[in-house]
C-alpha cells in the first residue's frame, strides 16, 4: 500500500483551466496530492505542453481540463492529444451538460467527468479511482516488459510454455518442441496431458492446479512422456500472470529445466542431509532452552537457599533471645518470687501459675528448636537439588558440544560431496 501511494504521488499531471481563481484553487489541491503538476491557462498552451513532454520522453500520466477556454477548448485539446497518445488517462471539468459535448467526450474516451462548481471531496474520490487504475496499468505494462525480458533469456536455456485458464497450450518455445518431440502445431490448443506420464498420480496435478488457480507460484519436479515414448524429468515452476488490474489471473507460464534420475537421487540425499542437520539444530535449540531453564532454576534455588538461611538466622536469634529471657526470668524472678509467695496467701496457687508460665516458655523454646531443625533439613534438601541441577547442566553442555561436533562433521562431508560432484561433472 505504501508503494502504491508513493507511485500515485509521483504521477505527472497537466491541469488546464482559463479561470484564474479556479486554476489557483484546484492547482493547489493537485500540488498537495501530486509531486509534479503543470498548470496551463488555455487549450493551446495545454496541448503544446503535452506535446513537448511527450516527445522529450517526460510524458504526463494524467490530463485534467476545463471545456470552455480561449484559443482552443478542452475537447479540441483532447482531440489533438489523443492523436499523439491514444491511451492517456483524462478528466474533463465542465459547467455545461450539452448532449453534443458529452457525445464528443465519450467518443474521445474521456475517463472521468467533474461538474462545476468543483467539490474537492468528489474530485478527490474520482482522482483516487482514476489514479489506482493508472497505477495498476503501469504495473501491468512493467510486468509484461519484465516477463518478455525473462522469456527472451529463458527461451535460450529453458523449456517454456503458456496456457490459458482452462489449461490449453497457447505458446511453446523451441526447447519444449525439441525435448517433447512434438511440433508446435501439434501442441497449440492441446492440454499438457499430451506429455503427462501415467506413473504420476492425479492427486499431484490436482494440488498443482489448486495452487496456481489461487494465484500462487507452484514449484516441483516430476516425470513427463515424450512423443517417442521416452521419459524425462523436469524441474518446473508455474507462474500465474495477472491482468492489467493485477487482481485476476489471465494465463499461466511454465518454466522447466531438464533433470536426470542421478541428479534426483543426489538431490533427495542432500534433502535428507539438510533435514538431519535441521533436526540436530532443533535438538541443540531444545537443549539450549533446557539449559536456560536449568540456569533459571539454579538462580531460583540459590535465592530460596539465601532466604532460608536468613530465616534460620532470624529463628536462631529469636531462640537465643527467648533463652536469654527465660534465664533472666528464672534467675532474677523465680527464686525471689518463691520466697515472697511463701509469705502470702494462695502461695501454692501463685507458685503453680509461675511454674505454668515457665513450662509455656519451655514449650515455645522446643517449638522454635523443631522449626530450626525443619528449616535446616529443607536447606540441606535444596542444596542437594541444586547440586543435581548443576550436574545435569554440565551433562547438557557436553551433549550440546557433541552435537555441534556432529553437525560440523556433516557439513564437512557435505562440502566433500559437493567437491566430488563438481569433479564428476
Amino acid at each position: 500500500m505504501v508503494e502504491k501511494n508513493e507511485e500515485i504521488r509521483s504521477l505527472k499531471v497537466l491541469y488546464v483551466e482559463d479561470e484564474d481563481l479556479a486554476r489557483e484553487k484546484l492547482g493547489k489541491f493537485l500540488q498537495r496530492k501530486f509531486d509534479n503538476v503543470e498548470l496551463c491557462a488555455n487549450g493551446l498552451d495545454g496541448f503544446l505542453a503535452f506535446e513537448k513532454a511527450f516527445y522529450s520522453n517526460q510524458k504526463f500520466d494524467l490530463v485534467i481540463s476545463d471545456i470552455n477556454m480561449p484559443k482552443m477548448d478542452g475537447l479540441e485539446m483532447f482531440e489533438k492529444i489523443k492523436e499523439v497518445d491514444t491511451h492517456i488517462p483524462s478528466m474533463l471539468i465542465t459547467a455545461r451538460t450539452e448532449i453534443e459535448q458529452l457525445l464528443k467526450a465519450i467518443s474521445l474516451h474521456i475517463d472521468s467527468y467533474i461538474l462545476k462548481p468543483i467539490d474537492l471531496t468528489v474530485i478527490d474520490e474520482k482522482l483516487n479511482r482514476l489514479c489506482s487504475d493508472i497505477f495498476y496499468k503501469k504495473n501491468y505494462e512493467n510486468q509484461k516488459k519484465e516477463l518478455q525480458t525473462y522469456l527472451d533469456i529463458l527461451n535460450q536455456e529453458a523449456i517454456v510454455s503458456k496456457t490459458d485458464l482452462s489449461g490449453k497450450i497457447t505458446y511453446v518455445n523451441d526447447g519444449f518442441c525439441v525435448v517433447t518431440g512434438y511440433e508446435e502445431s501439434e501442441l497449440i490448443g492441446k492440454s499438457h496431458k499430451l506429455i503427462r506420464h501415467p506413473e504420476v498420480p492425479k492427486e499431484f496435478f490436482k494440488t498443482l492446479w489448486e495452487t496456481i488457480q489461487a494465484g500462487k507460484i507452484w514449484s516441483g519436479t516430476f516425470k513427463n512422456l515424450a512423443k517417442d515414448g521416452s521419459t524425462f524429468f523436469v524441474n518446473t515452476k508455474i507462474i500465474p500472470i495477472f491482468d492489467s488490474s493485477s487482481k485476476e489471473v489471465s494465463e499461466y507460464i511454465a518454466v522447466r529445466f531438464l533433470v536426470t534420475e542421478d541428479e534426483l537421487k543426489k538431490r533427495e540425499s542432500y534433502k535428507k542431509y539438510l533435514e538431519q542437520v535441521a533436526q540436530y539444530k532443533r535438538a541443540i535449540s531444545g537443549l539450549n532452552k533446557e539449559k536456560e531453564n536449568l540456569a533459571k532454576r539454579v538462580i531460583d534455588l540459590t535465592n530460596i537457599n539465601a532466604t532460608l538461611e536468613t530465616k534460620v538466622q532470624q529463628t536462631e536469634a529469636k531462640r537465643k533471645q527467648l533463652l536469654n529471657q527465660l534465664e533472666a526470668y528464672e534467675k532474677n524472678n523465680l527464686e525471689y518470687d518463691k520466697v515472697n509467695l511463701m509469705t502470702k496467701q494462695d502461695k501454692s496457687k501463685q507458685f503453680e501459675q509461675m511454674y505454668k508460665a515457665l513450662n509455656t516458655l519451655k514449650g515455645v523454646n522446643k517449638r522454635q528448636e523443631k522449626s530450626i531443625r525443619d528449616l535446616e533439613a529443607m536447606l540441606l534438601s535444596k542444596k542437594d537439588e541444586l547440586d543435581d541441577f548443576i550436574k545435569k547442566d554440565l551433562e547438557n553442555k557436553k551433549r550440546i558440544n557433541d552435537l555441534k561436533d556432529l553437525v560440523t562433521n556433516l557439513q564437512k562431508e557435505n562440502e566433500e560431496l559437493k567437491t566430488h560432484k563438481k569433479t564428476l561433472f
